[in-house]
Parts: C-alpha cells; structure tokens; sequence
C-alpha cells in the first residue's frame, strides 16, 4: 500500500502524474485505493504482458474506464465479452491496413487546407498552439473519412461546426472529469453533471441525424469511401451488421478517442521538431525524397525517421498513459493475490521509460526506431497503442495518418519554438497526457 503521505498530496493537487510516478518508485505492485475501489498500479512488464495477453480471459475493462459509457455507449472502448467479439468483428474489415488507401485523400485534404490556412494567415498570427490546431485537422480528417463531410473551402458548414463545436465540449468536459480519480458520479445533480450530460445528449442527436442522412443519400450502387457508408450498405446487405444505435456508438467513439489522442501525440512529436533543428533538417530530408508518400502503410518504410518521431512522441507521451482492467475471477498474478473486483491501472510511462528497455529513457530520440516492426510493438515494450487482443484497432489508421501530418506540415514549414530559451513543457494527466501549458511554435513558409 502507498504510504498516505505519498498519495494524498498529489491526489488533492490532481497531479496524478506524481501519484503514479511514486506508485511505480514502491514496486511492481501497489495498491492506490481510491474513488471507493481498491485499485492496483501494475509496473512491471512481465505482469502487464500476463494481464494483457497470458491471463486476459481473468480481466474486464475496469469500472473507471465504463465511467466513458455516458458518452461512447457500448463502443469497443469499454464494451466486453461476446458483444466486444462482434463489433470488433463487424468494425476490423473496414480499418485493416488493405482499406486505408481509400481513407488516405480523406487526410490529405485536410493537411492540405491546415497548410493554406497557416499560409494565408503568415507569421503575423502569432505563435500556433500545436494541440489547438492539430485536433481541428484531425477532427476534419477524421468527419471526412469517417462521415463523408466535408469542408466547403475552409468553413465548417453547419453540421460539421455543430459536430466540431460539441465535441470539443465534451472533449474539455472529459479532460476536467480525467483530472481526478474523485470524480463524482455522473448520476449525481451537479451543474457540471447536467451540462456534461445535455452535451452527451446533443452529440448523440447529431450523430443520429448524420446517420439518417447518409443512409438517405447512399445508393445500392455506391462505393463510399467514408467508413459510415460502408458499414450502412453492409446493414442493407446483412441485418446482421451494426444497427444504427451501434454505429453512433462506434462513431461517438472514433470521435472522442481517435482524433484528439492523435492530435495531442501529433502535437508532442511537432513540439519536440520544432526544438532540435538537427532532426527538423533530417526529417525534411527524408520527406522531400518521399514527396508523395505515404499512400499504403507499406510506404512508412521508406520514412522510417518520420514514423520514428511519431512512435517516440507515444513512447514519452502516451494516449492514454494508463490502461484499466477489473479481475472477473481470484486468481495469482506474479506471485501476488488479485481479487475479483479489483481494478488495475497499468502504469505504461514506468514501461516506456524504463532503461532496461530504453536507453537514454528521457530524452526524445526518434532514430531508436530504425528497423522497428510496429505490427509487434507490444514485444518491443511499447505499448504506445495498448496490447494484447484489445489494441486499438484504429492503430494502423492513427500511425498511418500521424506520419501523413508530419510529413506534409515539415515540408511546408519551418519550426521553431515560441520560447527557445525556457525548459520543455512537460505534461500532465488529463485522462490523456496533454501539456501543462500550450505547446507554441511558429510555424514559417518554406
């Protein structure tokens, strides 16, 4: 058990950064009761290997981590079971690596209409807030890929605004939420609670009403690209498939845990870009002989240097930096009685910065990743997309896209910090590792 001086301090600051970091200083296992659960911080590797792939079959998604079911409903985020089995199922055919191509134009548009904005804007805008403007393109990408919406020049149109605007609400809402294990109940009648939930039920009626329309506009005889449009045509065709409520769980999903987790990476691999001039010169290097690339995800091999400051900016910053299961059954793990019911927090930041596996664990060193197979990367200690059977299966789509970004922003412009001279900014716990202050740069024509 963590000793009360060690935990009460940083749980009343909301610094659960330092909460985990002193949990991982006690030992592989250590207990952090907490919100009413006796909770369990797992630090070493080979018991998160077990947890995660050995003794997966003894664990759940953990009571915290359903906390997300107001907002995702039953999406592969938080579902278990038989129900996870089908809409993994139902989901994976659509986001293996031979369908990303038809996503790929998609997210081209949208770094493209980024890169004319900066650009039409110029260096007298000021410093640019790198999470701020890397989530609207995303976020853009992602209603295009996913939806079929577009930008009409560079305004949002109505449903795109109305979407962008609630979902960054509830974006803020969940990052204030993730800020405290003491959280209360969403049940509860606090103001915040009914804003939190009028935002979850105005998301959800937006998402019904896009649902409607594209089932309206798609013919028989269609080949969307879009990902909605492919899973509607698969309900004509098998009534099988997703039903409606379970696209819009599904959709809800993509939208909260998708592109704001690769925005704030995107936002940490750019931020440390912008820092070391040497790898900004390398890097533009390798895109301007890749121009084009990539379009497969074949093609990152060929920009192993740009693939590298992504998997290094989810090595320090991982999206979230914990995983949560609850033990279904008793059982022993290591050596150590786990109960049923017992919820644990994997503590990924202890693994990615553990010398053992990492040398030079603190410093940012993209190049570590030359020759690396990110279809194993839990076998390579990174688990920067989770691990086992329940990975994001949006990873390939994320790594994919992340490259895309970086690649087309480093060829339009040079980076350079807003503030060259002062320390990094380091991050915090929001639920996500997001930065403790604003991640600026500017950004100049090349």
């Amino acid at each position: 058990m963590l000793p009360l001086h060690r935990s009460l301090p940083p749980l009343l600051r909301r610094d659960l950064l330092r909460l985990f970091a002193n949990g991982a200083a006690a030992g592989p296992v250590v207990r952090l009761d907490a919100a009413g659960f006796r909770l369990l911080q797992v630090n070493a590797e080979p018991l998160m290997r077990d947890i995660l792939l050995d003794k997966d079959r003894c664990y759940r998604k953990g009571s915290l981590m359903r906390r997300l079911a107001a907002v995702t409903g039953e999406g592969l985020l938080i579902n278990d079971g038989e129900r996870w089995k089908r809409h993994r199922r139902l989901a994976n055919p659509a986001l293996t690596a031979g369908s990303l191509p038809r996503y790929v134009p998609a997210m081209r548009r949208a770094i493209a209409q980024t890169i004319e904005r900066w650009r039409h804007e110029g260096t007298g805008a000021g410093p640019r807030d790198l999470v701020t403007e890397l989530s609207r393109t995303t976020l853009v990408s992602l209603l295009d890929s996913i939806f079929g919406l577009r930008l009409k020049g560079d305004r949002l149109d109505g449903r795109l605004a109305r979407v962008s605007g609630v979902i960054h609400a509830l974006l803020d809402d969940l990052v204030r939420r993730g800020s405290s294990l003491l959280a209360p109940p969403l049940a509860w009648p606090t103001p915040a609670n009914r804003r939190f939930r009028r935002r979850i039920a105005e998301a959800n009626a937006i998402l019904d009403q896009i649902i409607a329309a594209r089932r309206r506009d798609l013919a028989d005889s269609d080949e969307p690209a879009d990902l909605l449009g492919q899973w509607l045509l698969q309900r004509r065709r098998d009534s099988s498939h997703f039903s409606a409520e379970e696209m819009r769980d599904e959709l809800m999903t993509m939208l909260i845990a998708g592109h704001h987790s690769l925005a704030i990476a995107l936002a940490w691999a750019l931020y440390h870009v912008a820092r070391e001039p040497g790898l900004q010169a390398a890097l533009q290097s390798e895109t301007e002989a890749g121009r084009d690339l990539p379009h497969r995800l074949e093609d990152l091999d060929q920009l192993p240097l740009t693939r590298g400051v992504l998997l290094e900016a989810l090595r320090l910053y991982p999206q979230p930096p914990i995983l949560l299961r609850e033990a279904i059954a008793d059982h022993a793990l290591g050596g150590y009685r786990i109960r049923r019911g017992d919820q644990l927090l994997l503590s990924i930041p202890t693994l990615h910065r553990d010398p053992l596996h990492w040398p030079a664990p603190e410093c940012f060193e993209p190049r570590r990743f030359d020759g690396f197979n990110a279809d194993a990367m839990m076998q390579s200690h990174h688990l920067g997309f989770g691990g086992g059977p329940r990975s994001c299966i949006g990873r390939r789509f994320a790594m994919l896209e992340g490259v895309l970004v970086i690649a087309q922003l480093i060829q339009a412009f040079r980076l350079r910090p807003a503030t060259p001279d002062t320390a990094p900014v380091p991050p915090r716990f929001a639920g996500m590792l997001v930065p403790a202050a604003p991640l600026l740069v500017h950004a100049e024509p090349r």
